[in-house]
């Protein structure tokens, strides 16, 4: 579907109104707070509740104005190839986006780079894992442990599918996720009904899920980003989060420029400052999460820094994959819009 043309300021400086789209946490607004009053920008940013609110605003004959959004690894062609809702990236507009100090498992790499185009810019990224109370439940070892009769009720989900989807998949022990069959997705689903019973609610967002545990309403959030201990913490509800036997997944969301970018010398100029040291460094603290540049561990405290064994990052990261989506289209392997649907009948009882 081609973009209406959307007229665009006629201005080359830097300044003026930013409109972003982001995770709650990783808006940056008081990590280049600086550079934001230097520059005469005033950064207006709305928080979306899962990765589908970037396209829903953005697709269509009307999207809506954004500067500056992020997508989660695995929607990569999917906004570039096949919606087109974001543009080709001029690495020349974002120095600080360079193969010295960006990890290699970061520059460059098919997430976020490819036919010989920069699409987007990795700037952070973290586990999903199991998030629990400690003073609700003992510390889990398996997804299997929220099964217990006890925890009926107390336990919640994140309506998010890039975590939700493989964390099922694993605990049916279907591990080709997002390359399954659709026998195999049946029995994902099937699985997957056992913790529905335990479900108190299908939360729309992560700040949601932090309401919860802080009303004492759940016990546990089944594969969530860990950020939300910190979220959690702020308001006196101390959880935790572990990495059960199944395993945990890795994400990294990457800053992108929309088609109905409005003022893109100000959002290239944003997207650089994130990714300075002492942003990235800042936005590591505060969320919990992982940074792709060498200068921000240099930046960082050693609370901070020692979350993650930066000296192995690069080897580390080869071994852990970041997932993709299912296919759009496929005779074999079950669809993304299976999927969708079968996700959809778990939320409904069906």
């Amino acid at each position: 579907m081609a973009m209406p043309f959307i007229p665009r300021p006629a201005q080359a400086d830097v300044g003026g109104d930013l409109i972003t789209l982001t995770w709650e946490g990783f808006d940056n607004i008081e990590a280049t707070k600086e550079w934001a009053a230097n520059n005469h920008v005033s950064i207006t940013n709305a928080s979306m509740a899962t990765q589908d609110d970037v396209q829903a605003k953005l697709i269509g004959g009307s999207p809506v104005r954004l500067d500056v959004t992020s997508y989660n690894q695995a929607y990569n062609t999917f906004y570039a190839d096949e919606l087109k809702i974001i543009e080709a990236l001029d690495p020349a507009r974002i120095p600080n986006y360079n193969e010295t100090d960006i990890f290699d498992a970061f520059y460059r790499k098919d997430r976020w780079f490819w036919n010989d185009t920069l699409w987007a810019v990795p700037f952070c990224w973290g586990l999903v894992a199991l998030v629990y109370n400690p003073k609700m439940m003992a510390r889990p070892k398996s997804y299997k442990d929220l099964l217990a009769p006890e925890l009926e009720g107390k336990i919640a989900f994140v309506d998010d599918n890039t975590g939700t989807w493989p964390g099922l998949a694993k605990v049916a022990g279907v591990d080709s996720y997002p390359n399954v069959t659709k026998d195999e997705l049946a029995k994902i689903f099937e699985n997957a009904k056992l913790y529905r019973e335990q479900t108190k609610s299908f939360a729309p967002s992560n700040g949601d899920v932090v309401s919860l545990f802080v009303a004492g309403e759940i016990a546990a959030c089944f594969c969530i980003g860990t950020n939300v201990t910190v979220d959690t913490a702020r308001q006196g509800v101390v959880t935790e989060y572990v990495i059960p036997e199944e395993g945990a997944f890795m994400w990294s969301d990457a800053l992108c420029i929309p088609k109905s970018v409005g003022n893109i010398d100000t959002a290239y100029a944003f997207i650089n400052e994130v990714m300075g040291p002492l942003p990235q460094a800042a936005q590591s603290k505060r969320n919990i999460c992982g940074s792709p540049s060498r200068k921000a561990v240099e930046a960082m405290d050693d609370d901070t820094r020692s979350l993650f064994d930066y000296a192995k990052l690069d080897d580390v990261l080869k071994n852990t994959p970041l997932l993709g989506i299912p296919p759009r289209e496929s005779d074999d392997i079950a669809t993304y819009d299976e999927w969708v649907q079968a996700y959809e009948n778990l939320k409904v009882g069906i």
